[in-house]
């Protein structure tokens, strides 16, 4: 109860960085990793886990030899996921834009899972950066996963990106649509 409170009270502070009211269901959670071969993944990268919901499914099915590094720049998710997660992820309080130099920092060449729980409100100055390492991490043949609950307008935003829509979540509010590269 307190994870969703502090959610609200992010989102009326910043709802385009934000863009939901309250945490997502267990079950859009699920439909996050559906069909993903989990037990397989060595690294993963999760942009604005917030309360994490989303990490909760990844602690549970990626093996112990997986590493994944979660990128969440609101400030007051930073302690909750670094107390609740084990030594598999690590937790950096920063803007996803500095996706690329935070792998070559770890020396990662090779991820196979990002999932996004990031608005396609993005800033300019936060969106080339990141699209742009998103991009070439796909086109490298990582997976990407992120969701939207206004899939006419977020088209728009990802158009560089060969997408498909992977599946819609009804049991969740806001409803929510799950789209896929690779």
């Amino acid at each position: 109860m307190m994870s969703a409170i502090r959610f609200l009270k992010i989102f009326m502070r910043q709802p385009k960085i934000n863009a939901s009211m309250i945490p997502s269901s267990k079950r859009a959670a699920q439909g996050m990793v559906n069909g993903l071969d989990l037990k397989a993944m060595k690294y993963v990268v999760e942009l604005g886990p917030g309360t994490g919901v989303m990490t909760n499914i990844l602690a549970e099915h990626l093996p112990s030899d997986c590493k994944v590094l979660l990128i969440e720049l609101e400030k007051e998710f930073i302690a909750p996921l670094k107390k609740k997660y084990d030594n598999r992820f690590e937790v950096v309080n920063c803007s996803a834009s500095s996706l690329k130099d935070l792998l070559e920092e770890r020396n990662v060449s090779q991820v196979d899972l990002i999932i996004s729980g990031l608005p396609f409100t993005l800033p300019e100055e936060v969106k080339k950066p990141l699209y742009s390492a998103l991009q070439e991490l796909t086109e490298g043949g990582t997976c990407m996963r992120w969701f939207t609950y206004f899939p006419f307008l977020m088209k728009k935003h990802y158009k560089q990106f060969p997408f498909k829509k992977s599946c819609f979540v009804g049991w969740n509010f806001p409803p929510m649509w799950i789209y896929t590269v690779n």
